[in-house]
């Protein structure tokens, strides 16, 4: 999702007990998205640019800005640009400690298409979740609060994104960033609340309420040497991103107080080959759509997690 207010609030970050992690997690992670080996071995998508095009960046300027954040956050040539996070799920209950519940794998297909007045930003965004000490993408999971076992329902946003005017009718484009010694971190913390497709009156045991509101906050880190070298139309990205949600809905907490926070940690991909082989798998066999990011005919073809539970849930009752 896109934002691009600048006047928003910090949230503040909920404590919990870090024990209750694997020792093997935080290796596993880092060899699985490739952070040990070099930035300079991940191969950026580049096209050579008009005379006169090489300048620095004035990430002041509403078309610079834009541009800069999305060589970061996608690809501003218009090809396909791939990103895989992996972070725990914790649970947020009042008056209870933290505790991890399971592992979420984010994969985003992203696609920029330049026009003259932005560009189109397009996405494919799945979220797989796994078992935290088999790594395994999971089918069912146990419920420690009320002792039940749920089907897993994997997240699944269709054509995500929208159009970004480098100046609209909001004012121009400006991506927060902050920058310094030749580094520079683009963020957005995103609030929203919006009615929610899960109304209580029908959805009781999955609806916390009938809004769906919560925090995505998101950073993306770069070099401002990449930013600026005109024959990147993507650069190498560390990202983060955590979520602060309603409890999912198939866990069937229902009005349970507390909910999910999600933060996360990755980085851009080569290609899909790169997934870590037992997500890839999952992906080819249950939604290989999502291993490619959409294009202008999809733009229109939205549909997002909370619809596709929804009708999930409603074509169980007709069957």
């Amino acid at each position: 999702m896109l934002t691009t207010s600048t006047q928003q609030a910090a949230i503040p970050y909920h404590h919990a007990d870090r024990r209750a992690l694997p020792r093997r997690l935080s290796l596993s992670l880092l060899c699985s998205l490739g952070f040990l080996g070099a930035t300079s071995n991940f191969l950026v998508a580049t096209q050579r640019p008009a005379r006169g095009a090489a300048r620095h960046l004035d990430l002041e300027d509403p078309w610079d800005n834009l541009e800069g954040y999305l060589k970061a956050r996608s690809d501003v040539s218009g090809r396909q640009s791939i990103s895989w996070t992996s972070g725990m799920v914790w649970s947020s209950m009042p008056g209870r400690k933290a505790q991890v519940l399971m592992m979420a794998h984010g994969l985003k297909c992203t696609r920029c298409i330049k026009d003259k007045t932005g560009y189109e930003f397009l996405e494919r965004e799945c979220v797989i979740f796994s078992d935290p000490k088999t790594l395994e993408p999971i089918s069912t999971w146990f419920n420690p609060f009320t002792e039940r076992t749920v089907d897993v329902f994997h997240i699944r946003n269709a054509s995500a994104g929208g159009h970004i005017d480098a100046n609209g009718a909001d004012g121009p484009f400006r991506m927060n960033y902050m920058e310094h010694s030749g580094d520079v971190t683009f963020y957005d913390d995103l609030f929203y609340a919006k009615p929610s497709a899960l109304n209580l009156q029908d959805y009781s045991p999955y609806a916390a309420s009938n809004v769906y509101e919560g925090a995505g906050i998101y950073h993306f880190h770069v070099k401002r040497a990449d930013l600026d070298n005109p024959y990147l139309t993507s650069v190498p990205v560390t990202t983060s991103h955590t979520g602060i949600r309603q409890w999912l809905p198939w866990m069937e907490m229902g009005a349970w107080p507390g909910g999910v926070v999600l933060p996360s940690r990755g980085k851009k991909l080569q290609s899909v080959m790169d997934i870590p082989r037992s997500f890839l798998t999952w992906l080819e066999r249950n939604s290989p759509e999502f291993l490619e990011a959409p294009t202008l005919a999809d733009k229109d073809n939205q549909k997002f997690f909370y619809q596709h539970f929804r009708e999930h849930i409603d074509s169980n009752k007709d069957s």
